[in-house]
């Protein structure tokens, strides 16, 4: 009886199983049916700075559809004033997909600061504002509320009204724009140079790292880390025009164009290798066997060679561009990991051995070694004969010339400075600031910070256009 039973068990459970994936199978499409898909809100204030200093505090915030359902979005700043930089992220979270008509906030506390004496100001409807807006959520992608306030007419016989509207419409193109990758997520951060505020946001793929343009500036090419490909931005809409799959070298990090070539190389990290493709066809040429964990890559000024930083193999390939072959190789300090062309220098950061290498490029010797403590980063030639160093542990830029052992100058910046891009028409460098999620402007004049920009998480590598 056992024996007879014991089939007939087995072929109930079989069938209950296959029951109950279909079941799940069909709920999961279902929810895709029903919208159930989910995008990325970041919300941002944009205000102006008043003589007196106006503070309140926010207890929630959340965003509601025509149907009134509420949806509460994580905060990241609750304590609101008019001290701060003129734009703040207030809140970032995943909605789904669809259109929303309200956000609303719960503020428990407003006060104005006036002359060193603090007044209390009323709240009206409880402390709970409401906003109309009209904001679509996209699928998959990074969606944008701007939202500006105009602290001067926010205070009313003693009774705080904040005066917030949402921003209409897309925010015209600019001239001058910062473009930010921000490797902690999945899309670019857009900056107008103009006003030190994100004007936009692109989704491109899976942790954003190097970017470089076209040499007409008309595209931005940015390597994507774990999506493995290139996404290739049209700088005049802002659009995500098309995505290039690197399918046989994995971890795609740094990027050049030579001078008078259309070839992009990128530094395949996790294959020890270096990609080259055709910038007009999309297609791949070649993928270039280099050092172990290859991440800075630069061009020559003449176009003719390739530098790449072999991070554990620690010296630099030399890749002839004509026949896209490795012609050479460079012995180098302990990890070199970015790489910068400056007059007749190939410099090479080493983070390990805490130095900064100055290699003739005729000769491809080395003539100079300055040491720069904390873990020295990414470099880039800047103003008066100075190239300048991002200290990533000691949190600042140090300015370094071939001629000294040293670094005699440093600004400080934010928490593990790492892409950096210098506006030299205005005397100002920006650096990204991968630990605590800004852009800092830094002035070359008076030699200090003048402003400081949230972005997203982990920003990595910088790129102007418009110059």
């Amino acid at each position: 009886m056992v024996n007879k039973l014991k089939p007939l068990f087995c072929t109930r459970h079989f069938l209950f199983l296959i029951g109950l994936i279909a079941v799940l199978l069909g709920c999961a499409q279902f929810k895709k049916q029903a919208g159930f898909e989910q995008g990325t809100l970041v919300v941002y204030l944009n205000s102006k700075t008043t003589p007196t200093s106006l503070n309140f505090t926010l207890e929630e915030i959340w965003i509601e559809d025509a149907l009134g359902t509420k949806t509460v979005l994580p905060i990241q700043q609750k304590e609101i004033n008019t001290s701060l930089p003129s734009q703040i992220i207030l809140a970032r979270g995943e909605l789904k997909t669809g259109v929303y008509t309200k956000i609303c906030f719960k503020i428990s506390r407003a006060v104005l600061l006036k002359r060193g004496e603090i007044y209390p100001l009323r709240l009206l409807n409880q402390g709970v504002v409401s906003i109309p807006i009209t904001l679509r959520i996209f699928p998959h992608k990074t969606n944008n509320l701007f939202l500006n306030w105009a602290p001067e007419t926010s205070i009313k016989a003693e009774t705080f009204s904040p005066d917030i509207k949402a921003q209409k419409g897309k925010t015209g193109l600019k001239k001058l724009l910062l473009y930010v990758s921000n490797s902690g997520e999945d899309y670019l951060s857009v900056i107008d140079r103009g006003s030190h505020q994100v004007i936009d946001a692109i989704t491109v793929g899976s942790a954003p790292k190097g970017m470089t343009l076209s040499k007409d500036g008309n595209y931005l090419y940015v390597a994507n880390y774990l999506s493995n490909s290139i996404s290739i931005i049209e700088t005049m809409t802002n659009r995500l025009m098309d995505t290039i799959a690197l399918n046989i070298g994995f971890g795609p990090n740094e990027l050049t164009i030579p001078p008078f070539s259309r070839i992009l190389y990128v530094t395949a990290t996790d294959s020890n290798a270096v990609i080259a493709i055709d910038t007009l066809t999309k297609s791949i040429l070649k993928k270039i066997e280099v050092g172990q964990r290859p991440i800075g890559i630069a061009s020559s000024a003449d176009g003719q060679y390739v530098y790449v930083a072999n991070t554990y193999s620690n010296n630099i390939s030399v890749i002839e561009t004509y026949n896209n072959k490795v012609v050479n190789t460079i012995g180098v300090g302990g990890e070199p990991k970015y790489i910068s062309i400056y007059q007749r220098y190939i410099v090479v950061s080493n983070s390990q051995s805490n130095n900064l290498m100055f290699i003739d490029s005729h000769s491809l010797k080395v003539v100079s070694t300055a040491f720069v403590p904390s873990q020295p980063g990414r470099i880039i030639p800047g103003l008066r004969g100075w190239v300048y160093v991002a200290g990533q542990r000691s949190n600042d830029i140090s300015f370094v010339t071939p001629m000294l052992n040293i670094a005699p100058r440093k600004l400080s910046v934010g928490k593990h400075p790492s892409g950096m891009t210098l506006d030299k028409d205005r005397k100002l460098l920006y650096v990204a600031n991968l630990r605590d999620n800004t852009v800092s402007v830094l002035d070359l004049i008076k030699e200090e910070e003048i402003d400081k920009i949230e972005v997203g998480d982990k920003p990595y590598d910088l790129v102007l256009v418009g110059d």
